[in-house]
């Protein structure tokens, strides 16, 4: 471990920010996430978010799957658009995390690009450490991601996230896991540690 302070993993999306892929299905014409092609869910997640090809790459081969004749800014655009506001209260319970003897880690399934303006919407994220999607090549649903945070911090003391079965497979690997409902929640579990 890096640090005598205790390792938390921290969730980006629906936990530090909203996300919004409802922006992303209205801009593509879908009524819901449900009519996404698997073709560009598998782009998006598997390979983007995976580090397994780059920004351009994405936006070349998102604009022939769509078929779209939009500028390439603006398809960058519907894509970030799934980014939205941050959760109220988790810059100050997150922030306060050091001097409560915890070491914030983000640990979450996302894109460098998404993760970049993820920075810029919330600059107290830039300074923290991170385990992600697009290093590890996988996505927390296989084993690559969890593996590496164990290598570099060990076991957390917590891990935070809004999806269930991430949190189930947390769970199976020995990590105290809690599905994320507030920052309230988190300061609670924070002082019960």
């Amino acid at each position: 471990m890096q640090s005598m302070s205790k390792p938390v993993a921290i969730d980006i999306g629906n936990v530090c920010v909203k996300i919004h892929p409802e922006r992303f299905c209205a801009e593509l014409g879908f009524s819901s996430i449900a009519e996404v092609p698997p073709e560009l869910m598998y782009l998006e997640a598997e390979l983007f978010e995976c580090g397994k090809i780059d920004e351009a790459e994405f936006l070349k081969r998102f604009r022939v799957l769509t078929g779209s004749t939009r500028a390439e800014a603006e398809l960058r655009q519907i894509f970030l658009d799934i980014i939205g506001e941050p959760v109220p209260g988790m810059a100050d319970v997150i922030s306060a995390m050091p001097e409560r003897g915890f070491r914030p880690v983000l640990f979450s399934d996302v894109s460098l690009t998404h993760l970049e303006l993820v920075h810029r919407r919330l600059p107290y994220t830039a300074n923290l450490d991170g385990i992600y999607s697009f290093t590890s090549g996988a996505r927390k649903n296989r084993d690559a991601m969890f593996e590496d945070f164990e290598q570099v911090y060990g076991k957390p003391a917590l891990y935070i996230d809004d999806r269930a079965e991430l949190i189930a497979r947390g769970r199976d690997r020995g990590w105290r896991a809690e599905v994320f409902e507030s920052a309230a929640q988190l300061d609670a579990l924070l002082t019960s540690i």
